[in-house]
């Protein structure tokens, strides 16, 4: 029986992926290579800049400028975009969204699987990749472009606190391209008419920058995954508070018979079984 009591009924759930050592290698680092390009040189100028109390995405944006303003630069707007539809992803990554929406389907025809990207890099190679064209909304960094296609700034940036204030707001159904609005941070908003519960939610991130966006999703009740790209001890759990503490903690491989893929499809079932238990307070 349907009451004022009863919370509210959402049939989706959605996942929300990092990128960089999450779904696939460092984008910067694998695209220096790619070009032929040392690496080593930009990192240690990012670190100098950091340490210049730079803002870690600012840095690496005025980098990236200042690379691609040199002469014969290969780093343009078109060789992400190449580099971005060839990214080496993590063994299965290719496979993920249809695995995950084959098995939902299979639970229950009903509810619907929704896959966002939220990266604190720029989104110039992920949006090109095949992960970038299978899931729903891609977020992340932005660069400006000339006409040569040589990069002018960033755009937008994305940093790892920001990355709390957009799960919260695609929770409450905002909208993201305004999200560092003030309308958007501090909106009197009416749970009742959240887009999804955050007990809904899977977030799926490597580490260190992304405890905070692990802390809100668990908080809430929803489910958070660490990835851990090296296959060995993960050196970030010291790092961790107790109210950062996740569910599981597995290595970067996503194929259908991997641990990764069985933590997932878990906390599919058990969103699913909340689902159907919320259903029945909807029916009269």
């Amino acid at each position: 029986m349907s009451t004022s009591a009863t919370r509210i009924l959402r049939e989706r759930i959605v996942l929300i992926f990092d990128f960089d050592d999450t779904l696939g290698p460092s984008t910067t680092e694998t695209y220096f290579k790619h070009l032929g390009l040392p690496y080593d040189d930009f990192a240690a100028r990012l670190e100098q800049r950091q340490q210049d109390i730079w803002q870690y995405p600012l840095a690496k944006a005025d980098l990236l400028r200042e690379y691609s303003h040199r002469e014969d630069s290969p780093i343009t707007r078109r060789s992400m975009e190449d580099f971005g539809r060839e990214f080496p992803l993590f063994p299965g990554a290719d496979k993920l969204v249809d695995c995950l929406k084959d098995y939902a389907a299979d639970r229950d025809e009903d509810v619907r699987l929704e896959f966002v990207l939220l990266t604190a890099g720029f989104k110039t190679i992920p949006e090109s990749s095949i992960i970038g064209e299978q899931f729903d909304r891609v977020y992340g960094g932005e660069l400006e472009f000339d006409h040569d296609g040589r990069i002018l700034s960033a755009r937008r940036v994305i940093s790892h606190v920001d990355k709390v204030h957009y799960i919260k707001q695609l929770v409450e159904g905002l909208d993201l391209d305004k999200a560092s609005e003030l309308e958007n941070t501090y909106i009197d908003h009416d749970p009742n008419n959240n887009y999804v519960p955050m007990a809904q939610v899977i977030y799926v991130g490597d580490g260190s920058s992304d405890m905070s966006a692990f802390q809100v999703v668990e908080s809430g009740g929803g489910v958070a995954v660490a990835i851990n790209p090296e296959g060995d001890s993960w050196e970030n759990y010291k790092k961790m508070s107790r109210g950062r503490r996740v569910h599981n903690l597995e290595d970067a491989d996503y194929r259908e018979d991997s641990d990764l893929i069985q933590t997932l499809t878990l906390g599919i079932d058990m969103m699913i079984s909340r689902i159907k238990l919320l259903r029945l307070g909807e029916d009269d």
